[in-house]
C-alpha cells in the first residue's frame, strides 16, 4: 500500500513539473510577442507613431 501512495506522489511531483514548464514557456512566448494595436488594429510596438 505505501509503494502505491509513493508512486502516487511521484506522478503528482512529475506532473506538477511539467505544469509549471508548459506555463513557463506560455508565459514567455505571449511576452516575446508583438500586442495588438487598440488604434490601428495591427500588431508593432506599444509606443509606435501613427501618423
Amino acid at each position: 500500500m505505501t509503494v502505491m501512495f509513493a508512486l502516487l506522489a511521484l506522478a503528482l511531483g512529475a506532473a506538477a513539473g511539467l505544469a509549471v514548464i508548459v506555463v513557463d514557456e506560455l508565459r514567455s512566448e505571449a511576452r516575446n510577442r508583438l500586442p495588438r494595436c487598440t488604434t490601428c488594429g495591427q500588431q508593432h510596438h506599444r509606443h509606435a507613431a501613427h501618423r
